[in-house]
């Protein structure tokens, strides 16, 4: 599988790191890292509200990139802003399972955008690019394909699109508990630097490898 940024995405400050990790158990959670979660979202309800992240560089670097491209719908948001809003109304956030667990832990830690594909549903490469508005996009949860702007940023494979912006995933290539490989999907923005993106990415690794330690095949690309 290969993977491209185009020329007008890289323009607007978009670096991205895609990760690849295959041979997971997606059905086994360690109660030593539940109780890591959790103890680290107990803390950083208490310790945050939403004002605390006006003024956040990076949540700051996505409105900014969102601007960009016109993107007025205040229902895409990034990533990182959306989940640390549901963590500091419900003091926690609902299981789903171990990867999904996982990477909203260290997106919320970093405050960057991270997504995560089943491999074994993405057809041919992956490419990110601005949309012409006739892509085919059937967001997660749903069953009946969305509209999309033309002048978007988005992530597709040879079909469709399979990650709006940096706010919303595909139905198709969501992970569930059978999931045996996934892509995960990195991105940042002007104010976040390429180093931060790959430590962002060693510590994803990290930790699922200590989930289970037979997810040892891997390989990072940076486009």
């Amino acid at each position: 599988m290969n993977f491209k940024v185009s020329e007008e995405v890289s323009a607007l400050g978009i670096n991205v790191i895609f990760l690849s990790v295959t041979s997971i158990d997606n059905s086994f959670f360690t109660q030593a890292l539940k109780n890591e979660i959790d103890d680290y979202y107990k803390i950083f309800s208490e310790k945050y509200t939403l004002n605390d992240f006006d003024n956040n560089h990076n949540i700051v670097g996505y409105k900014k990139l969102h601007n960009k491209v016109g993107v007025t719908d205040k229902l895409l948001t990034a990533s990182p802003e959306s989940i640390i809003k549901i963590l500091l109304k419900h003091k926690s956030l609902r299981s789903i399972n171990p990867i999904v667990d996982t990477y909203n832990y260290i997106s919320i830690k970093n405050k960057i955008s991270i997504g995560a594909h089943d491999l074994a549903n993405i057809i041919g490469n992956v490419e990110l690019r601005l949309t012409k508005g006739d892509e085919h996009f059937i967001p997660l949860g749903k069953d009946q394909s969305q509209t999309i702007n033309s002048g978007e940023y988005c992530y597709l494979d040879e079909n469709e699109v399979i990650c709006r912006l940096d706010c919303r995933q595909c139905e198709k290539t969501k992970t569930s508990n059978k999931t045996k490989s996934c892509l995960f999907i990195l991105q940042g923005n002007e104010a976040i630097s390429t180093n931060l993106l790959h430590s962002t990415a060693q510590q994803l690794l990290d930790v699922i490898t200590s989930n289970d330690s037979k997810s040892t095949q891997y390989s990072i690309t940076q486009a």
